[in-house]
C-alpha cells in the first residue's frame, strides 16, 4: 500500500484532494498516470498553481517530451525530468540484465529522442 511505502521510506501520504486543495508540497511531485500524453497534450493532472510547492516535477508521459504539466512546472521554478529519461533508464536497465554487458544509454536516447520528434 502506499502508506506502508511511505512510511518505509520515511515519507507522507497525501491524497489527490488534498494535493488539489494546495495542501500537500514536498520535493518531488511525480506524475504516472497517461494524462498529458498525446494526443490529449493540452492535458495536465494537476493544475499550474499548486506547482510552486514543489522543487522537482517528474512527469513519466514522453510523448510529448515537454507536457503541459512540465511547461507549466518550469514556469513556476521547478525543475523537470520528463518520460524519455524513465523510458530509456528502464530500457537501458533491461539491456544489461538480458545481455550482461552495460547498454549505450546514451545512443538509445538519441533514438528514442529522435523518433518522438
Amino acid at each position: 500500500s502506499a502508506e506502508r511505502l511511505a512510511a518505509d521510506v520515511g515519507c507522507n501520504v497525501g491524497d489527490l484532494e488534498a494535493l488539489l486543495k494546495g495542501e500537500i508540497q514536498g520535493d518531488v511531485l511525480a506524475n504516472t498516470t497517461s494524462v498529458g500524453m498525446y494526443p490529449n497534450v493540452e492535458h495536465s493532472p494537476v493544475p499550474a498553481e499548486i506547482l510552486p510547492a514543489f522543487l522537482v516535477v517528474f512527469d513519466a508521459v514522453y510523448n510529448p517530451k515537454i507536457t503541459r504539466l512540465l511547461r507549466e512546472a518550469s514556469a513556476a521554478g521547478c525543475v523537470t525530468a520528463n518520460g524519455v529519461d524513465m523510458f530509456v533508464g528502464q530500457a537501458a536497465e533491461q539491456f544489461a540484465l538480458f545481455t550482461n554487458t552495460s547498454a549505450p544509454a546514451d545512443l538509445m536516447a538519441e533514438i528514442v529522442s529522435s523518433s518522438l520528434n
